[in-house]
């Protein structure tokens, strides 16, 4: 399996590439393009920037015949951010952050919140952008029915590029949120203000 994580104007954009040919693109914790390929594809989006849409293409391609590197190509609004940007091999690779991230959400699942807290506001530190730590944090909150932190992490994992909703509206550990009286409000502004 093929990975890269590109970063454009504050948006990041994730690239999979498997051994099949299936090549994915995800902004935002949600699935923008997926395709296969044997030598390279297209990949079309639209990304909304600061209240703005943004027309991205990302190509893949194989860069080196005899050895089948693969590569991407990046271009926002017509101009080229990344070109032949080769791919790593091997799965997505874990970060300080990401490691902590995957004991804290360990302890969220077996519903130890204090130590799942500590351990998502450490990787917080180690990666202030990453929006899933925000999302994990307003579980966390939830769960301890502290409303006013839940709805502020909710608001900064919007705010650092969460844009499948959907996980707001359904994940059971956020139900406690959503039975609150300024959810629907809250809901109303696309989880910015509450």
């Amino acid at each position: 399996m093929h990975y890269i994580k590109l970063k454009s104007e504050g948006t990041v954009i994730e690239f999979h590439n498997n051994w099949l040919g299936e090549e994915t693109v995800i902004v935002g914790g949600k699935k923008v393009s997926k395709k296969s390929s044997i030598m390279g594809a297209n990949h079309y989006f639209t990304v909304i920037e600061n209240g703005a849409p943004v027309n991205y293409v990302l190509t893949s391609k194989v860069l080196d015949l005899t050895m089948m590197n693969v590569g991407v190509d990046l271009i926002r609004n017509g101009q080229i951010v990344y070109a032949n940007v080769p791919l790593s091999y091997g799965t997505k690779p874990k970060s300080p952050h990401e490691e902590l991230k995957s004991k804290a959400l360990a302890k969220l699942i077996a519903y130890e919140i204090h130590e799942a807290l500590d351990l998502l506001k450490h990787a917080q530190q180690l990666d202030p952008e990453d929006y899933e730590i925000y999302f994990h944090l307003a579980c966390a909150y939830s769960n301890l029915e502290d409303v006013e932190n839940g709805y502020a992490n909710l608001k900064l994992a919007v705010q650092h590029g969460m844009s499948d909703h959907e996980k707001i509206l359904n994940h059971d550990m956020l139900a406690y949120l959503r039975l609150q009286d300024p959810f629907e409000r809250f809901q109303e502004s696309g989880f910015t203000e509450y």
